[in-house]
């Protein structure tokens, strides 16, 4: 199912660069940082969900571009991501906190735009590299990184809705709201098991408007 759904996110991703990238102007640069609620999708070898993972909350930071032609946006992305998770067994506590270094694209369209706010969906993909990480195991703490428990790189997708409001011609805010999925394992153990990453963002942006006075945005 996950696959799917990232394969659904790469057309439609797809599908919006083809459709609108002749003549797309770098409109804005934007300053994003806010809050990921991250756990994890964890199957044993026999098929059955770990139901004891739960969320917690971390940290996100970064910058985009936005290249627009009238109502469609494509969006590349760095992003500072931190995600991981906590569970019991038996008892003792365990936790799980991780950093990675995102690289993302992602395409929006504006379904209302006017010259005070806009509402844009949209979908996109990216690929992570785990700058290090750690496990705490009761008050034992472990480093991910010097153990290789997990893999460095994490590939995935997520879902997004952005509202913004226009300050005036040379800057915006924004509120974004994502949810994010990984499709490939993150454990290095080679066995039946699987473990992937998953999060919800809320995210404030801090806009530049740029190009304003040879164009109008709605162009």
């Amino acid at each position: 199912m996950k696959k799917i759904l990232f394969t659904v996110a790469s057309c439609l991703l797809f599908h919006g660069v083809n459709h609108a990238q002749d003549n797309m102007q770098l409109k804005e640069i934007t300053l994003v940082g806010g809050k990921n609620f991250s756990s994890f999708i964890f199957k044993d070898s026999g098929g059955s969900k770990d139901k004891t993972l739960d969320y917690v909350m971390y940290n996100s930071f970064g910058a985009n571009l936005s290249f627009t032609k009238r109502n469609h946006t494509i969006r590349p992305e760095l992003l500072f991501r931190q995600a991981g998770a906590k569970s019991d067994f038996e008892g003792t506590s365990l936790s799980w906190k991780m950093n990675y270094l995102d690289l993302n694209v992602a395409y929006l369209y504006s379904v209302l735009n006017t010259r005070k706010f806009a509402i844009s969906p949209g979908v996109g993909i990216g690929a992570g590299y785990m700058l290090n990480g750690e496990q705490h195991i009761g008050e034992v703490r472990y480093s991910v990184s010097e153990t290789q428990a997990l893999k460095r790189f994490d590939f995935g997708f997520h879902g997004l809705a952005n509202f913004k409001a226009y300050l005036n011609d040379a800057f915006t805010i924004s509120l974004e709201y994502r949810f994010g999925m990984g499709i490939t394992q993150i454990e290095n153990d080679v066995n039946a098991q699987m473990s992937r990453n998953l999060y919800h963002s809320a995210l404030l942006g801090f806009g530049i408007l740029l190009n304003q006075k040879k164009s109008s945005r709605f162009n």
